[in-house]
């Protein structure tokens, strides 16, 4: 121990009015208990989230497959009408296919009170 901690630990004790050895030993016994609850915390912590993972990866999973089925029939649709304004003999079928677009994400950013 330098001789900066031994003093600094002598003074502790005459301001505290006990022996070194007791102030040594509560400050040890503080710093322990800190160091495990510190360590502790992080146990549950990584319990917790492993917990979280296994909960949540099947979940995380039917989402991405019903996104991916939801970008499959939004792009059929989207052929399919384009490939319908076509047989109809309409000409300017990627003009109408871009103002239907902007049309529905105008309509997609409208605040919508009933939900």
């Amino acid at each position: 121990m330098d001789e900066d901690l031994l003093n600094a630990l002598k003074a502790l004790a005459a301001r505290r009015k006990e022996p070194m050895a007791v102030v040594v030993r509560n400050l040890l016994s503080r710093a322990l208990a800190e160091e495990n609850a510190v360590e502790g915390k992080d146990v549950i912590t990584d319990a917790v989230r492993r917990a979280m993972r296994d909960v949540l990866k099947p979940v995380e999973e039917r989402m991405a497959k019903l996104a991916s089925k939801a970008a499959r029939a939004a792009a059929t649709s989207m052929y399919l009408n384009t490939e319908v304004i076509g047989e109809l003999g309409k000409h300017n079928v990627l003009q109408i296919y871009e103002m239907a677009r902007k049309k529905a994400v105008a309509y997609l950013r409208e605040q919508d009170d009933d939900l």
